[in-house]
């Protein structure tokens, strides 16, 4: 299976790649972590996107496509994977010729609720993965790999707010290329984290 998640920001979309590649033993990775490895790691493209990452604004496309081609070349993604976070408009979705998925899954939830859930998430500086305020998660507390449990300097409101004018305006207009393919399928992404994601196993069986 190849399966893109996408969703506004907030949706859980990192969250239920985490959970689908451990029931299912392919890869996850979102394109955002992707490029913060980049800038992580110091690379060519780390320095370019750097400041852009930081404001909150969003990467050119053919960087994006760079990384990822990139990505799925690794011998772990050869039996399939899940991205969260591309392609993120029409451009990048005429880009993406160089795989084919087997689904594109949106989550969708309310733009309130999306603005609830990113300011009340820490994020470990390490790995990515997304903590809950809500769930007893710290500033500076520890991930399970060791990192540290910060605010990412792009979930301030003013920059949410600009993230979500941006999928409503750019990424739910390509939607339609996928739904034409036939490979579309809709979640509510409203409820527990389990049930979430019994409704995207029962889209993609």
């Amino acid at each position: 299976m190849k399966i893109l998640l996408i969703g506004p920001q907030g949706c859980g979309k990192g969250t239920q790649a985490l959970i689908l590649s451990e029931r299912l033993g392919i890869p996850a990775f979102a394109m955002g972590q992707l490029l913060r490895d980049e800038v992580a790691s110091g690379t060519e493209i780390g320095l370019r996107v750097r400041g852009i990452l930081e404001s909150g604004n969003l990467v050119s496309d053919q960087v994006a496509a760079e990384v990822l081609q990139d990505r799925l070349r690794r011998s772990d993604a050869a039996k399939g994977y899940i991205l969260d976070g591309y392609p993120r408009n029409m451009e990048q979705y005429a880009m993406f010729t160089f795989d084919e998925p087997t689904h594109a899954v949106v989550i969708e939830v309310p733009r309130a609720e999306s603005l609830l859930r990113l300011g009340g998430r820490l994020t470990c500086d390490r790995c990515g993965r997304v903590y809950a305020v809500s769930a007893g998660a710290s500033d500076s507390d520890k991930c399970a790999c060791g990192g540290s449990l910060k605010q990412r300097s792009d979930d301030t409101t003013e920059a949410i707010n600009r993230r979500l004018d941006i999928y409503e305006n750019d990424t739910i207009p390509m939607l339609e290329k996928f739904e034409e393919r036939g490979i579309l399928c809709r979640v509510d992404g409203i409820g527990t984290i389990d049930e979430v994601q019994e409704r995207i196993l029962n889209v993609i069986e």
